[in-house]
């Protein structure tokens, strides 16, 4: 196989996401600590990765060292510096291709900014969307050509290393205020993807359905359950606070939980959950008994002492009682805020109320969400966006056990397709070894991944096809339309 790598930064989001708050360390080596986040992306529904200084950089290091590498991504620079893609090797910058702040493209000996190797004669225009290309070669004499929007804009021959190794073992995006999309990486083996494709596109589809399931579905999530940019938001107390969530699929909510950002270890608080009153918070369905005590940026679980069923499809307003102020981690952040709480000042010893008093809307979104339990359905608890990790997942330890699922379709009929990649974030959560494969069903013909471990954090794990298993021929819009796909333990 030629495919090396691909990414279309849609699974990691939502957008407004900082890169610390999402999933993309889960499949990238490095993401930046600050001043990244993921925004629009190129085509309707789908994600950027967006670098604002030189400095904040994501890298990826490969699965092996190559002397040649092909590939191609979408950028979106402002031209306020240098952005692009390095290639190195185990932290050497051996080259880079990218835009200089005149909107010339340009190929580096060593990093961005480094010695100039070729330059376009023409310039692009600030804040447009660009595909850039590469088919380099990591040699003192290194073959390269480099192409923009499908069209070789330069080629011939170079220093294309800094290391005393012929070869790169390592992506690296590094932007000044530069969105990135849509990126792929070939080597330049094998019959298939062993060359420049020109403009290309990387959609993401997500589990629409189960289609072949043995994993339990043993957690799931109602809410904001993830925060994009550690913003905080400082909460009364004598307070209800509630927000509106609706059901995906039906469970049985048994917990709410919320995120202090501060710590006290006399604050009291009790859960409510709310039945919706034509968009209102109406009667109480169920509360718990008071959990005392709070810690910065660990959750307040507060039980319910009556487990409330959810219908799919049906809205609820879950939250909480306080009796102490104290600040919360929001679910948003201030420059995108959605204001998505309802506040009321209640006395706390008699809340919450049996029915819901009147609410001030437009309070601060902080995050809060219900625990589940009972779910009938695999597919709804591994398509959250961002992932739920251990909070919404399914699990088995049974050797054999397989869970496949039906995405949603293509947006569009493609021209062609390279490959399909279908991918899991797994973790193990016992001693001892274990092994799985990512599996891939297309027509009657089941294709197994290479043996993975999963160790006892996250971790995205992959299988790449260039062509439909079923048919042996390149993919097509249908083919790819039909696959079923998902983890198989193998040990």
């Amino acid at each position: 196989m030629a495919e090396i790598f691909w990414d279309g930064f849609d699974k990691y989001g939502p957008v407004n996401c900082a890169t610390q708050n999402s999933t993309m360390g889960n499949e990238w080596t490095t993401v930046p600590s600050s001043s990244s986040t993921f925004v629009a992306g190129r085509f309707s529904n789908s994600l950027a990765l967006q670098l604002s200084y030189s400095y904040f950089t994501a890298s990826r290091t490969l699965p092996s060292n190559y002397s040649r590498l092909i590939g191609g991504i979408a950028m979106n620079p402002n031209l306020s510096g240098n952005s692009g893609v390095i290639l190195g090797d185990a932290g050497t910058n051996q080259c880079a291709v990218g835009f200089n702040s005149s909107g010339k493209l340009v190929l580096w000996n060593g990093g961005l900014g480094g010695t100039q190797v070729a330059i376009s004669t023409a310039a692009i225009t600030a804040n447009t969307w660009h595909y850039v290309e590469w088919d380099l070669t990591f040699a003192a004499s290194g073959s390269y050509n480099v192409y923009l929007d499908g069209v070789s804009v330069f080629s011939g021959t170079g220093n294309l290393k800094n290391s005393s190794n012929a070869y790169a073992n390592q992506v690296i995006l590094c932007g000044s205020t530069c969105n990135f999309d849509d990126m792929y990486v070939f080597d330049s083996t094998g019959t298939a993807n062993n060359a420049v494709r020109g403009d290309s596109r990387v959609e993401t589809l997500f589990p629409t359905a189960d289609a072949s399931v043995a994993f339990t579905p043993s957690a799931g999530v109602l809410g904001a359950y993830y925060t994009l940019s550690n913003s905080t938001t400082y909460m009364s107390g004598g307070q209800l606070y509630l927000r509106k969530f609706t059901a995906p699929v039906a469970g049985t909510l048994n917990s709410i939980s919320i995120m202090p950002a501060g710590t006290s270890s006399s604050a009291n608080f009790k859960p409510a959950i709310y039945a919706d009153n034509s968009g209102s918070p109406g009667t109480l369905l169920s509360t718990g008994s008071q959990v005392t005590g709070a810690t910065a940026l660990t959750a307040v679980i507060m039980p319910l002492t009556t487990a409330q069923s959810l219908t799919a499809g049906t809205s609820y307003w879950i939250g909480y009682v306080t009796d102490t102020a104290l600040p919360m981690q929001r679910d948003d952040n201030s420059s995108f805020s959605t204001n998505a709480g309802y506040t009321a000042s209640v006395t706390y010893t008699s809340a919450p109320p049996s029915t819901a008093p009147s609410m001030s809307s437009g309070q601060s979104s902080v995050q809060l969400w219900g625990n589940l339990t009972g779910m009938t359905t695999n597919y709804s608890e591994v398509n959250e966006l961002p992932s739920g990790g251990d909070l919404s997942c399914v699990t088995s330890s049974t050797v054999g056990a397989e869970d496949r699922y039906s995405f949603g379709s293509l947006s569009s009929t493609p021209s062609n397709i390279a490959g399909v990649k279908v991918s899991a974030m797994l973790r193990k959560t016992d001693v001892g070894a274990r092994t799985i494969t990512i599996q891939l069903k297309s027509g009657g013909t089941e294709v197994t991944g290479s043996s993975q471990s999963p160790a006892t954090s996250y971790t995205y794990f992959s299988n790449y096809q260039d062509t439909d298993p079923n048919t042996s021929a390149a993919w097509t819009a249908s083919g790819v339309n039909s696959v079923t796909a998902g983890t198989k333990i193998a040990s």
